[in-house]
């Protein structure tokens, strides 16, 4: 099987800086075929917040060709109608697989995950952090609630490893979630963000676990062609972001 080339960036809390942008540009222009994701955080308003002017920092990611991005905690809102103004820019898929309306449907843009032709086949599963456990106080007043990201991944991931060559999860719950995320037998690798961390580690028998950390400091490099198979190392953006 070929190895598929994906970049991965994390947190930029709109304080992405031009020069960085560019480089990001410059990475997916230089290798046509490659995945550039996100693993969620990118605007700056709070979880109860949003700007009714939009988003500047999701149209210029839509400029740089992302093919998608996770909900982090800053894309999200607990009032439907706010969540579908707050993601308006977002000219991509934003990935919650475990984000569960209390009435359909969710923002059109808004998916739990998405399959990329390839080859190879990269399904990719977006995860947001629990703002609102089912069964909360809470709940009672949200027009969402946000499940169990493993839990969904352990329902989800056989299915799409059925028709995919590999599955990877784009995960805003942060590293203690992302090293449980990597022992399930069907995920190939974890792109996460949410811990402002920078790492790539591997443990043997679980998929590779990789953190861009925060504000555009670093973009994520990864050949995988499997679980066995991937190979990951962090470019440096902006030196002391």
């Amino acid at each position: 099987m070929a190895a598929a080339l994906i970049f991965h960036t994390s947190d930029f809390h709109n304080r992405l800086r031009p020069a960085a942008a560019e480089r990001i540009a410059d990475l997916k222009r230089q290798h046509p075929g490659a995945l550039l994701l996100d693993a969620g955080d990118a605007i700056a308003a709070g979880n109860l917040g949003f700007s009714p002017r939009g988003e500047p920092i999701l149209r210029l990611m839509a400029e740089i060709g992302y093919d998608a991005m996770a909900m982090g905690n800053r894309e999200s809102h607990p009032n439907r109608q706010i969540l579908n103004r707050k993601l308006r820019d977002a000219s991509f898929p934003v990935l919650a697989a475990n984000l569960a309306p209390k009435r359909p449907p969710l923002p059109s843009m808004v998916k739990p995950y998405v399959v990329f032709p390839g080859p190879p086949r990269v399904a990719v599963i977006g995860l947001a952090p629990q703002i609102t456990r089912p069964g909360s106080a809470w709940a009672r007043v949200t027009s969402f609630v946000f499940d169990d990201p493993v839990g969904a991944v352990v329902g989800l991931a056989p299915r799409l490893k059925r028709d995919a060559d590999l599955v990877v999860c784009l995960s805003h719950c942060g590293f203690r979630v992302d090293r449980e995320l990597a022992a399930v037998p069907e995920v190939d690798l974890v792109l996460g963000g949410h811990s402002h961390r920078d790492f790539v580690e591997h443990e043997p028998g679980k998929a590779t676990v990789v953190h861009p950390g925060r504000y555009g400091s670093h973009i994520s490099r990864t050949e995988i062609a499997g679980r066995e198979r991937a190979r990951s190392e962090l470019i440096v953006l902006e030196s002391g972001a």
